[in-house]
């Protein structure tokens, strides 16, 4: 496929540094003076085969998505067009800016495997000595490319991305405004309020609806997360969200074990499609 001529851009504050840890935090704050910084592999947990009845409390399923990290561009020898080339991507990367009080970064979003390929690759092959610099996010996933759908198995032919669905985003319409539907601590005019930083008599109106093919879970003993249930239905609210300021506020908020699906959604007894976040741990941590 022809990729391009530039890369799809997202501009970025510094408001969400504390979501980082402190290595994460000080390379931000060296931003465009030639840090050299590394954060350490996160790989992560996959089932053990260990019938051994001591260590089956220690068995442990793959996460559904893989963290997301920031691959800062300024200080590497790799364009957006390089790393597509080498990655095998259909197209560029999303660059992101960063913004501080140093002036501006930009930023290639990759996944693990992502970015332990250009480790590979520069190893392998044309820079031995180079250590790129990479920040995890601790923010919900979100595919760059077409969003999963919610109660939806893309292992089956009829839900694979290849396959034109009115559910699938495509990147050619505009995506804001966009409903989110709440089924928490998200339902909330106070919270949103300080995440969005608009007063709540400025807020748009949260209503209630029903989401579709969805099922709550219970994690870490305490915490409400939602997960697939084709022919599920699961009562919250929606709430209109204007911008992408305001999505990566809510994925910031959400953090990084949960990511963004698409999501069938009834309004006022009318199915509409939206969006939701979905639980991204493993399935074992979940009760009920």
């Amino acid at each position: 496929c022809k990729l391009p001529l530039s890369a799809p851009r997202t501009k970025i504050s510094m408001d969400y540094l504390d979501e980082l840890d402190n290595p994460a935090i000080q390379a931000f704050t060296e931003l465009g003076r030639g840090i050299d910084f590394q954060l350490p592999s996160v790989t992560p947990t996959a089932t053990i085969n260990n019938t051994s009845p001591s260590s089956t409390h220690s068995v442990r399923h793959r996460r559904r998505v893989q963290f997301t990290y920031l691959f800062l561009l300024d200080d590497s020898p790799l364009t957006p067009q390089d790393i597509a080339n080498i990655l095998g991507f259909s197209r560029l990367p999303e660059v992101v800016i960063g913004s501080g009080e140093d002036g501006e970064a930009h930023f290639c979003r990759l996944s693990q495997s992502n970015v332990d390929s250009l480790d590979s690759w520069a190893a392998e092959r044309y820079f031995p000595r180079t250590r790129f610099t990479k920040i995890q996010l601790g923010v919900a996933h979100k595919d760059s490319f077409e969003l999963p759908i919610l109660g939806r198995d893309p292992t089956l032919p009829q839900h694979r991305p290849s396959v034109s669905t009115s559910l699938v985003e495509k990147r050619i319409c505009p995506e804001y405004p966009v409903y989110y539907f709440f089924y928490g601590t998200l339902a909330s005019p106070p919270l949103l309020s300080r995440l969005f930083g608009i007063p709540e008599s400025q807020l748009p109106p949260i209503k209630a609806a029903s989401l579709l093919d969805g099922l709550i879970r219970i994690w870490a003993g305490k915490y409400w997360v939602l997960v697939d249930s084709p022919g599920g239905r699961v009562e919250g609210c929606v709430y209109p969200v204007l911008s992408v300021d305001q999505e990566d506020a809510l994925r910031a908020y959400e953090g990084d074990s949960y990511e963004v699906v698409g999501a069938r959604i009834v309004l006022d007894g009318t199915e509409i499609e939206g969006r939701t976040f979905r639980f991204a741990g493993a399935e074992d941590e979940l009760s009920k």
